[in-house]
């Protein structure tokens, strides 16, 4: 089953486009940054050719698409033809130039924008690399993988697993150390700490990027 998009076409006789011409205007009409289109039909139907066509039916847009051509036979009968086509649309994206892993912080020398297919990714690929910068991944990337904004979010003030300053008050005592925050948070938001990792953990208050308050 597909979520169908149903198009159809008023045009005056002997003007109608062929499937795969129908179906290259939609992908330009949809995908404006794409400046170069690669379609080839898989598995050609000789259904399509006696039609008379009235309309065509886009299936799921990605790698491999489906055209439902429909028309009436040779009988005046309603008929419909199934047309797929292999599409590839390349336009300038985001890629890795190395392998990280989740929540990894994004700077400049980790990306590159090079000339990659849009229609066989699971997301749109960011076209610029500066968006991305500062930001941390939420799931690991391997080398020459695109980059979408899904992919990314912000950097938390305290970060899990990363080590912090602690400033620690007693009264007129004010003591600093350092520990490791066992989860993220926000400044204002409490967050769990510990000191080695057999310690018992103890909370504290974010005051600002990786320091964090707690009150005796």
């Amino acid at each position: 089953m597909y979520t169908a998009i149903l198009t159809s076409l008023v045009l005056a006789e002997g003007s109608l486009p062929t499937p795969q011409g129908w179906l290259e205007s939609e992908l330009r009409q949809r995908y404006t940054a794409v400046a170069q289109w690669r379609i080839r039909e898989v598995l050609p139907t000789r259904d399509a050719d006696s039609l008379r066509v009235e309309s065509f039916e886009l299936g799921p847009l990605g790698s491999r698409t489906l055209v439902l051509v429909h028309g009436r036979d040779g009988n005046g009968r309603p008929a419909v033809a199934r047309r797929w086509y292999e599409v590839a649309g390349f336009s300038p994206g985001v890629v890795m130039t190395r392998t990280l892993g989740a929540l990894a912080t994004v700077t400049p020398d980790m990306m590159a924008v090079t000339q990659v297919d849009v229609m066989a990714q699971p997301c749109a690929p960011l076209s610029a690399s500066a968006s991305a910068v500062g930001m941390r991944l939420l799931q690991s990337r391997h080398q020459g993988d695109v980059l979408c904004a899904s992919m990314l979010g912000p950097v938390p003030a305290v970060a899990r697993g990363k080590t912090v300053i602690v400033e620690v008050t007693a009264g007129a005592v004010v003591l600093r150390t350092e520990a490791v925050a066992r989860t993220d948070a926000g400044v204002g938001e409490r967050v769990s700490l510990y000191r080695a990792s057999n310690s018992d953990p103890f909370w504290g208050v974010v005051t600002a990027p990786g320091q964090v308050s707690v009150n005796e």
